[in-house]
């Protein structure tokens, strides 16, 4: 006579103890990543401290004034004058920027006497980068339209181009001026050797010339962001 087959019971407590050591480690992994993994999954809030990448791009299309290497390096190597800075850190949904800001930046070039560039970020510019990183996550990419009316032109006359060390003659409609922005006024007529406080540098290009004054214009149309982190 056969014996019966006793039917063994299922190993419950066994998938139970795996289940409570996979979870564990599980637990473990995450408490090792931290909480910045969370930023992935939420949105740019107003008030949040955002960190970028970000370029701005110039009427002619070039990069000029980034945070990208490549894109720097490649801006160097087709002889454009392009500035690297580090990531730009801003305040979500702030309006109300001062009328500009200094950021640290360097040029292969400019850079060799050691000076250290400040390129200025206009007020308008950080206002409308802070509005647009609103509802942006972590690695979204963005391209800003900047919409501020101002032209930002200003009028140059012969002498006041020749101190800046320009040559007025060959001067021409495209060709780009690196001017300063200051506190105090850089270039005045009865003063040439005035000191600049707090002076940033843009870099404008010549949309008219006349018979003794060149117009340039230091307004870029547009951005790239790229969000970093936030906080």
């Amino acid at each position: 006579m056969k014996k019966e087959k006793k039917e063994e019971a299922f190993p419950w407590k066994k998938v139970v103890v795996v289940a409570v050591g996979v979870l564990f480690v599980a637990m473990m992994i995450i408490s090792a990543m931290g909480m910045s993994w969370l930023q992935s999954f939420r949105t740019v809030r107003v008030n949040d401290s955002v960190t970028i990448d970000f370029t701005l791009w110039d009427a002619g299309g070039g990069p000029v004034l980034t945070s990208d290497t490549a894109l720097y390096q490649a801006a160097l190597s087709r002889g454009y004058l392009s500035f690297l800075a580090e990531p730009l850190t801003v305040r979500a949904g702030y309006i109300g920027s001062p009328a500009y800001t200094g950021v640290q930046a360097e040029n292969y070039y400019v850079s060799q006497s050691g000076e250290a560039i400040r390129f200025g970020i206009l007020g308008q510019e950080l206002d409308e980068l802070d509005a647009a990183v609103l509802g942006m996550k972590a690695g979204d990419k963005k391209t800003v339209n900047f919409l501020f009316s101002d032209p930002l032109l200003i009028t140059l006359k012969e002498n006041e181009y020749t101190a800046m060390g320009g040559n007025f003659t060959r001067a021409g409609i495209g060709d780009l001026v690196p001017i300063g922005i200051s506190e105090n006024p850089i270039i005045r007529e009865d003063d040439f050797q005035t000191t600049p406080q707090n002076s940033v540098l843009r870099i404008a290009v010549i949309v008219n010339k006349t018979a003794d004054a060149l117009e340039v214009q230091h307004r870029y149309p547009s951005a790239d962001i790229m969000v970093r982190t936030l906080q």
